[in-house]
């Protein structure tokens, strides 16, 4: 710690840890961000980011030395915990290991974060009360990680709407962080209600992600099945069966969420498009959405169902009802859909075991299941399809074997047939069948390139490619070779072309105000040539020429300057307001740019 201080604040509760590092270098009368960066980093490398802590030795040894617990600090002081709140264990375990390592790149995309549509606040915000008390209790404010979440437009505890400051989200500089101060706040409001459903709905998101938050370094009990738990819930609101039904799940939808807080949310919903996120988030459950999409899901769920509803949606032990003798494996049943049957005035549902058995059964009973019964088999175990092929095999008939294993015989003989309607493997003299036709093929057509003679025979390809692909690559073909086709006057007009504006342009360049140096950089930039004069200059010798002659040097560049003050100055102008017209440094100055001013001024130094 510098200037010999033994003690270090402490972060405040759910400060950002952006706006600690900011008061950090205000406490420690750091003059500026590199020296920071010194003393927490060893150095002047690393990225200040305003939502992610990635970790070094120094780091971790600078906070340890002052006290800080640098665990604590990466879960409970940044967005960590809420970009992690609905990841699985083997992601959770990556992004934490490059964080540690303080490798921040590509990290927002891994989570789903970077690819969403939902876009972080252009700048910090913060809550009018809050900052009212910490300045009354604190004597001095400090930023809140919470109202740095996108969705998140409402205080909790003040239920007062956010406002603005004037500090950008992203850093202006890579390792600059922020001290926030009373100045820095704004009257400007980025969420407009247009009723108070709105504010309700908002406050509820608040809280939602303020949950996320507090959950540190736990992890979702049912992160591994999400994706069945919001089927199963689409089935109990009976918008899925097997399928989700997109058009009714889009209408209930909107009716709690209305389309304007949507698109103030950064995500509105095009009502009957195949590609809008709702449909994806039901649908493609191999896909990464952002947190605040799972929250308006879940809350939209817990609204019809109640927010107890995951917890008797989780899976339920239950005894197979396989009619095997043994049974492979645990005994572990779920429960894929359970809904209550008005005008039977019962329970009916859908189970599943972890052997492939599943069945529906119902009655009175639930949530005691002691009494439900058995209404019909909906799918089979995989093993009992093994034992059938094995008693078959044993020369036991349909019906002996549907006896024995308490099945349908048609179920039986369904099976038996579709085993039998199994493809034979293709035999060696088939494929020389089929190789002997592609030689001749080649034969009749020897100049024929490949994609030429799969469409010429494209049934026989096709076989070879997937049983033979190998030999099929190895027959020796007619190749084509792309060659460009280049006017042999191209680059003779476009050289004429390019030098009467390169010429233009540098004559254009030095009557600029102030002075532009003329490089061969700044003319290609401008012209949009700058690959042409890297790497084909030397067919455009006109070009080349006049580039020799307008280019300058930075002696050149710094004469012209002089020159250009010289004229602009009045009379008796002395050595030091002539370098500062010409906007020159004696320190950058060439040598013989300062014996020209040394010349100019040979009768006396009036500096």
């Amino acid at each position: 710690m510098p200037w010999g201080i033994t003690d270090t604040p402490r972060p405040y509760r759910d400060e950002l840890h952006f706006g600690y590092f900011g008061r950090l270098q205000t406490y420690w009368l750091t003059p500026t961000v590199n020296d920071l960066a010194r003393h927490l980093r060893g150095g002047t490398k690393g990225h200040a980011s305003s939502d992610l802590l990635g970790l070094c030795d120094d780091l971790v040894h600078s906070l340890a030395e002052a006290g800080i617990d640098v665990a604590q600090l990466m879960w409970m002081h940044t967005l960590l915990p809420y970009y992690l709140s609905f990841q699985s264990s083997e992601v959770r375990t990556k992004v934490v290991a490059d964080l540690e390592m303080g490798n921040l790149t590509g990290l927002h995309f891994r989570m789903g974060i970077g690819s969403s549509s939902v876009k972080h606040p252009q700048v910090f915000r913060y809550c009018p009360a809050c900052w009212r008390a910490d300045l009354l209790q604190l004597g001095e404010v400090y930023i809140r990680r919470l109202f740095q979440l996108p969705g998140v437009f409402v205080c909790p505890e003040h239920d007062e709407l956010l406002r603005d400051t004037v500090v950008p989200y992203r850093p202006l500089a890579s390792r600059a962080y922020w001290n926030f101060t009373p100045p820095d706040a704004t009257k400007n409001c980025p969420f407009v209600p247009a009723s108070t459903d709105e504010v309700s709905l908002a406050r509820l998101l608040a809280l939602d992600s303020r949950r996320l938050l507090l959950q540190g370094i736990s992890e979702h009990p049912r992160v591994s099945y999400l994706a069945a738990d919001y089927q199963r819930a689409l089935q109990h609101l009976g918008l899925a069966s097997r399928n989700v039904h997109p058009g009714e799940l889009e209408s209930m939808f909107l009716k709690q969420y209305p389309m304007p807080f949507l698109q103030k949310l950064g995500l509105p919903i095009e009502p009957g498009r195949e590609g809008n996120w709702l449909r994806c988030f039901v649908r493609k459950t191999n896909r990464r959405f952002h947190p605040l999409q799972h929250i308006l899901f879940r809350r939209f769920v817990e609204r019809h169902l109640g927010i107890d509803c995951w917890t008797w949606m989780e899976a339920e032990r239950w005894p197979c009802l396989s009619p095997m003798q043994s049974h492979p494996g645990p005994v572990a049943v779920t429960m894929m859909n359970l809904h209550f049957n008005a005008a039977r005035d019962a329970w009916d549902g859908i189970f599943a075991c972890a052997c492939g058995f599943r069945y529906s059964a119902g009655g009175d009973g639930f949530p005691s299941v002691s009494s439900l019964r058995l209404n019909r088999v909906i799918a089979h175990s995989p093993h009992l399809h093994q034992r059938v092929a094995e008693l078959a095999k044993a020369g036991c008939s349909a019906g002996a074997i549907a006896s024995q294993l308490q099945l349908h015989r048609k179920t039986v003989q369904q099976w038996l047939s579709a085993d039998d309607r199994q493809k034979a493997p293709r035999t060696r003299l088939d494929l020389t069948s089929e190789r002997e036709a592609w030689l001749g093929l080649v034969k009749l057509n020897p100049q024929s390139t490949l994609k030429q003679l799969r469409t010429l025979a494209p049934a026989l390809f096709s076989r070879l490619y997937a049983h033979d692909a190998l030999w099929l690559k190895s027959v020796p073909l007619q190749r084509y070779l792309h060659r460009t086709k280049i006017r042999q006057d191209y680059w003779q007009s476009r050289d004429e072309l390019l030098a009467k504006q390169v010429r233009t342009l540098d004559e254009e360049i030095r009557r600029r105000m102030p002075a532009v140096r003329v490089t061969i950089s700044r003319i290609g930039r401008e012209l949009g040539v700058l690959n042409n004069f890297r790497k084909r200059l030397a067919r455009l010798p006109a070009v080349a020429e006049v580039l020799a002659s307008s280019i300058e040097t930075v002696e050149a560049f710094q004469l012209r300057r002089l020159q250009r003050a010289l004229e602009q100055s009045p009379a008796g102008v002395s050595r030091r307001t002539l370098m500062q017209a010409a906007g020159l440094r004696r320190q950058k100055t060439r040598p013989a740019v300062m014996e020209t001013i040394d010349r100019l001024f040979s009768g006396g130094d009036q500096s």
